[in-house]
């Protein structure tokens, strides 16, 4: 319905004991009509749009603080963001009591909801009392797994509180780009054998290449099948080398056995003029 009024509102309660406030429909979905008994629960504020509203209320019985969401259709992405209160680890706590009670609550919660907690970069505690004696991470950024595919650089970072009890966090997508991966050359690589032949056959074939015309990039993705290559090459010549190592260190066992044996006599076909 586009409009709800007093009386309409009414006949879904039954008595005057009421009040109400609604989101109106746009075309022929949506709207939502959220009620409650006046008797049980003092309105603070309350919030309304198109696909969900929100009033948050004093319970009169115990003077609990609460808030009442109705959705309608699922919401979309979202970031939840803020002071939440909690911790989910005993990492994220010093100087003060860690409830895993409360903890294993808010982790439920993260999971089952579908979010994500954000990286946070800088200082690991985001809360310090005014003595500096206890600390705390209770504050976060938690998003659905959309914002994340949109925003696939997305990090959070701790700012400096100053005269704050919290530290502020900022959450922005940093897109760095540090260029080609480092990759290490050993000089007596030029020494070893098929080394040079790795580097000059692959700089000679442009058949994975065909579908590249800008020169840049041709560049550079010859240099990261250069560094494939080789890497290939340095394993197999590893290899090699610890079997030849492996066949040295036979030969001198052996040799080591028979002078045990000998007695300490490698050779014993002496001639008579020398014996």
């Amino acid at each position: 319905m586009e409009y709800v009024d007093v009386r309409m509102a009414r006949s879904f309660w039954g008595n005057n004991s009421f009040s109400y406030v609604f989101s109106p429909s746009r075309g022929a979905s949506g709207g939502i009509l959220l009620l409650w008994n006046l008797d049980s629960i003092s309105l603070q504020s309350s919030h309304i749009s198109d696909y969900f509203t929100v009033i948050e209320a004093i319970l009169s019985s115990s003077g609990l603080p609460i808030m009442f969401i109705v959705v309608y259709a699922p919401q979309g992405e979202c970031v939840l963001m803020g002071n939440f209160n909690e911790v989910r680890d005993e990492s994220e706590r010093l100087g003060t009591t860690f409830n895993s009670n409360t903890a294993r609550r808010f982790n439920n919660f993260i999971k089952q909801a579908g979010l994500f907690d954000v990286a946070l970069g800088g200082p690991w505690f985001t809360w310090s009392d005014k003595w500096g004696s206890k600390f705390s991470k209770l504050d976060r950024f938690l998003t659905t797994r959309g914002v994340l595919d949109a925003f696939p650089h997305l990090t959070g970072m701790v700012l400096e509180k100053y005269i704050l009890d919290h530290r502020p966090i900022l959450l922005s997508e940093h897109r760095v780009d540090y260029g080609l991966t480092p990759f290490r050359i050993f000089y007596s690589w030029f020494n070893l054998e098929g080394f040079d032949d790795v580097v000059r056959n692959l700089w000679s074939q442009d058949q994975n290449l065909l579908t590249v015309s800008h020169p840049w990039v041709k560049l550079k993705k010859k240099l990261q099948l250069l560094k494939s290559n080789i890497r290939v090459w340095n394993t197999s010549s590893r290899l090699k080398m610890d079997s030849k190592r492996k066949e040295l260190q036979n030969v001198l066992d052996s040799i080591d056995s028979r002078l045990m044996t000998n007695g300490g006599c490698l050779f014993t076909g002496a001639t008579s003029e020398y014996s």
